[in-house]
């Protein structure tokens, strides 16, 4: 099981960050299609009850080079469903991953939130916890999995500053 904790400076406030980006469906597709070249994403759901917004989407990552033993198990194609709930009072994203490939031996879940750090600046925080129950490779899946979510966080934090600076928010 592998664990991640990133910490990313956004140049917005958390209102901002919540309403304007990470609930924005405009802003993610830019994001998702645009700027991490994602072959798909798809907001399946979402809906509002109360305090707490749910959302369900569908991605496909894109699928790079794959090490021999990981490319055989995941195969050429990964798409994934995110289920998610933000809660408006506590300012906290919970969420869930189901993968296409081994849903029954794959789990990812994490909580994302935001700090204020200053006027007009957060600090986005995300933990994340990845296990894949696969014998004499779900250590390497595990791997690859943490070093692409890291890589996607990373330049999605640099394009939400950029689109943050472009649209005046």
């Amino acid at each position: 099981m592998a664990q991640i904790d990133l910490r990313h400076d956004i140049d917005c406030d958390e209102d901002t960050f919540w309403e304007k980006c990470f609930l924005d469906e405009a802003f993610q597709n830019r994001m998702y299609l645009d700027e991490l070249k994602f072959p798909a994403y798809e907001v399946l759901e979402q809906k509002e009850e109360g305090d707490k917004v749910f959302r369900r989407v569908r991605v496909d990552p894109p699928v790079g080079n794959l090490p021999g033993p990981v490319k055989k198990v995941i195969g050429d194609k990964l798409t994934y469903t995110e289920e998610g709930t933000f809660d408006r009072k506590a300012k906290r994203y919970t969420f869930k991953v189901m993968p296409s490939a081994m849903p029954d031996k794959t789990k990812v879940s994490g909580e994302l939130w935001v700090e204020k750090a200053g006027d007009k600046k957060v600090v986005r925080r995300c933990k994340m916890t990845v296990e894949v129950k696969v014998f004499m490779v779900g250590g390497m899946v595990e791997d690859k999995l943490c070093e692409d979510l890291r890589s996607s966080y990373d330049k999605g934090a640099a394009f939400t500053n950029v689109y943050i600076k472009e649209k005046g928010l």
